[in-house]
């Protein structure tokens, strides 16, 4: 007890010092909910990756300001930590007129675009299911090692770089470019990216992205297509060339969001010489509510079928944000 009690002073010593000296914010989600998928027994599982983060600025003057990011991903079923101590985001850098620059590990650009069409957030046991079917075989949640930039808005139009150092001799880094573009009811993206490689042999896989979204009065209509590359066509289930699209839409009743997604991926490839063509590897289709309780704490209900593999899942839970 007296550990803890030590601990807990050591934190709440270094938040207020921290929070003295610039504007620092405490912030995090708690999530967790039954899941059932068939076959397999019903487990505890998030819809939003539980967290806690640390982000703040300082005021340098003349518009200048640094900044930083800290975030830690928590498993709220066993209250463990999940990978690294910051795994999920660790970076700073500066925010000015000119847009915004950061080093370290952060959102990969062109995966963060999923989430402006996918109506689960790439969340949930559906979302989890359309987050990678999207990436193509390419992309990844999270990159180590980065330097990013994003623009300021140009009347909703914003331009993203972000660049993957290999840290590793004669390797090539990988890069990726994203335009945004948000004004009233349209909401659109298109992004590529060519992965970093991991050794100098390596291969260095690519990624096209774009999507959309129109909103009409309470309805959202999404929609998004990707192609990737792996750079490679030898026999491997991982391997080969991807197209994946999905379609989706929100719809908003006073507290509560109606959602439903259909996604499909087809995958070329060369098995025992022979090219393989239009073979489907995923067909995601799903339907859920989310009711707002407040600002910062939802129930939420959903189902989903993934026909490849014929499973259907189901997912009930209650999400906080603080």
């Amino acid at each position: 007890m007296k550990k803890l009690t030590l601990a807990a002073l050591l934190i709440g010593g270094f938040v207020s010092a921290a929070q003295a000296q610039s504007n620092v914010t405490v912030y995090g989600v708690v999530d967790l909910g039954l899941a059932k998928t068939s076959g397999q027994s019903v487990i505890e599982r998030e819809n939003h990756a539980s967290r806690l983060g640390f982000r703040g600025t300082e005021d340098l003057g003349g518009g200048l300001s640094a900044i930083f990011n800290l975030e830690n991903e928590i498993l709220a079923d066993t209250g463990a930590q999940k990978g690294n101590l910051f795994d999920r985001q660790a970076w700073v850098g500066l925010k000015g007129a000119f847009g915004t620059v950061y080093m370290g590990r952060t959102k990969d650009i062109i995966d963060g675009a999923i989430g402006r069409i996918e109506p689960f957030g790439a969340d949930g046991v559906i979302g989890k299911v359309n987050e990678p079917m999207m990436r193509g075989g390419v992309g990844a949640s999270r990159v180590s090692n980065a330097v990013t930039y994003q623009s300021p808005s140009y009347n909703g139009l914003v331009f993203s770089a972000q660049a993957v150092l290999s840290e590793i001799k004669d390797a090539d880094s990988g890069f990726s470019g994203l335009v945004t573009y948000d004004n009233g009811p349209i909401s659109l993206h298109a992004g590529y990216q060519r992965a970093v490689q991991t050794a100098v042999s390596a291969v260095k896989p690519t990624l096209w992205s774009i999507g959309g979204a129109y909103k009409f009065g309470a309805f959202k209509l999404t929609a998004g297509y990707t192609k990737g590359d792996t750079d490679q066509v030898v026999t491997n289930a991982a391997n080969g060339e991807y197209d994946s699209f999905l379609i989706g839409g929100v719809y908003t009743v006073g507290n509560g969001d109606f959602k439903a997604v259909y996604g499909k991926q087809e995958r070329d490839y060369v098995k025992s010489g022979k090219a393989i063509s239009g073979e489907e590897t995923v067909k995601e289709m799903g339907i859920g509510y989310d009711y707002h309780l407040s600002k910062r704490t939802d129930l939420y209900a959903y189902a989903g079928r993934e026909k490849v593999k014929s499973l259907t899942s189901y997912q009930v839970g209650i999400s906080h944000k603080f």
